[in-house]
């Protein structure tokens, strides 16, 4: 009898970078369980805040703090359903901690490290038509999209060092979801 061939997929990156679209299509190609990391975080911001488990966390000190404090949580989901096939998207999510724990699974990075705050807004708001950018206004996303870019910066590095895909989104943002879905197995 054969082991069964499970596919199973962390997605992260930038905000606004390609993770949704991306594991959109993942769940399509491989009918796997789509995991969002984005309400599990929203849901300790309201039940337990004094976790500081949150989406505000806008300097890398901040991210790197969140990601540590979430880590016991994703590492026993990822436990949780290691016979199954899965998604998990989202940004707060320590990369490189995942990749030495769970060496097996596919990871796929997405960010805009090699573009502008004022680009990556204008992108934005001729594309993402849906999403929580619509709630703030353009002088409110400028200093979001530099910090989200400069977190795109850290992951490439990371992605360098531990050989994980990384996909520069900031130009050709579907040509570079075709390319990473390309790569899946």
């Amino acid at each position: 009898m054969t082991k069964k061939e499970l596919h199973q997929f962390i997605v992260t990156g930038a905000s606004t970078g390609g993770k949704s679209t991306f594991t959109n299509e993942l769940v399509k190609k491989y009918l796997v369980q789509h995991v969002c990391i984005d309400p599990i975080i929203e849901g300790f911001e309201d039940v337990f805040p004094e976790l500081g488990i949150t989406h505000n966390a806008l300097t890398h000190d901040d991210h790197i703090q969140v990601c540590r404090k979430f880590k016991p949580f994703i590492f026993r989901m990822i436990e949780g359903l290691k016979h199954d096939n899965f998604a998990i998207d989202g940004f707060r999510l320590p990369l490189a901690d995942l990749k030495e724990k769970f060496p097996h699974l596919q990871y796929f990075v997405f960010g805009f490290p090699n573009t502008t705050a004022q680009n990556q807004l204008e992108r934005c708001r001729k594309f993402d038509t849906e999403n929580w950018t619509n709630e703030m206004t353009n002088e409110e996303l400028l200093p979001v999209f530099n910090f989200l870019i400069s977190e795109s910066q850290e992951l490439e590095k990371i992605c360098r060092e531990k050989d994980i895909p990384f996909f520069d989104t900031g130009d050709d943002y579907h040509a570079k979801i075709k390319q990473a879905l390309a790569l899946t197995k």
